[in-house]
């Protein structure tokens, strides 16, 4: 399942299997084109997994059979993504265009530990000395932290709760799996057991009102809250398969004033 989605790319890489070693005068009317080179596809997506090779190769290919030549590449100043801490590039940025070839690969390796759910990009200019580089000269790789989601690590949490600019008490919280249903979890308090004590300044609420509901993990990692009691409305958010964190905003109808509280739940 994970190598389906390792990487996302708009041509296909098989086409290096065209790379020969016949001599260019089988082919006179070849021989007086000028040899150009560019990439054989704009962008691609790899998806970075722990403990994979997380490989992508660059295809450039050229007009007509190359005798010798160079070509390097750089990084654009618009790249999100960093050397070294995102991605290596195999071998330099420089790179021998292999005589009576017509494509050259290059590989880039992401590190997991540099790249993000959101996705990084790195952007890669073709420059050359010794042939004329086409306008398919620039090349887009976005790095996405990817980590297959078999359930929960552990149900033992601690959250953080943020109501109106500020830090309500961290509690701790166990996620129950509800029985028969898959990634569901009860929560006996969503924004902590004393969070209205704390709200009104008042101790009496020490207990009361704790928010307790289910958590629904959807397919594509959004969540759904849904509360226990008829105030308390519910609310939304994401979990990180990687980290295993969950995040939420939750809605309530307890209090007068509407406001919104936004918890974190991050594992112990």
């Amino acid at each position: 399942m994970k190598n389906i989605f390792k990487i996302l790319t708009l041509s296909l890489v098989t086409i290096i299997a065209t790379s020969c070693d016949r001599d260019s005068g089988e082919y006179p009317y070849l021989n007086n084109r000028v040899n150009t080179i560019g990439y054989t596809s704009s962008s691609s997506t790899l998806f970075v997994e722990d403990g994979e090779e997380n490989t992508v190769p660059i295809v450039v290919s050229a007009t007509s059979i190359v005798d010798t030549g160079k070509f390097s590449v750089s990084i654009d100043e618009s790249s999100t993504a960093v050397e070294g801490v995102d991605f290596t590039i195999e071998g330099g940025n420089e790179y021998d265009f292999e005589s009576g070839n017509i494509v050259s690969i290059f590989n880039i390796v992401g590190i997991f530990e540099g790249a993000t759910v959101e996705g990084k990009t790195l952007v890669l200019n073709l420059e050359s000395a010794d042939f004329e580089v086409s306008s398919k000269k620039q090349y887009s790789l976005t790095f996405v932290q990817f980590c297959p989601f078999d359930g929960l690590e552990t149900t033992s949490y601690t959250a953080y709760p943020i109501a109106n600019e500020k830090d309500a008490p961290e509690f701790a919280v166990t996620l129950v799996p509800v029985a028969g249903s898959i990634n569901e979890y009860t929560i006996s308090s969503g924004w902590g057991p004393n969070f209205v004590a704390w709200a009104t300044g008042s101790s009496d609420f020490n207990g009361l009102y704790p928010y307790s509901g289910t958590i629904v993990i959807n397919d594509d990692f959004t969540i759904d809250f849904v509360g226990d009691d008829p105030w308390a409305t519910g609310g939304s958010g994401e979990f990180s398969p990687c980290t295993q964190e969950f995040s939420y905003t939750l809605q309530q109808g307890l209090f007068e004033s509407p406001f919104t509280v936004d918890v974190v739940l991050r594992p112990n």
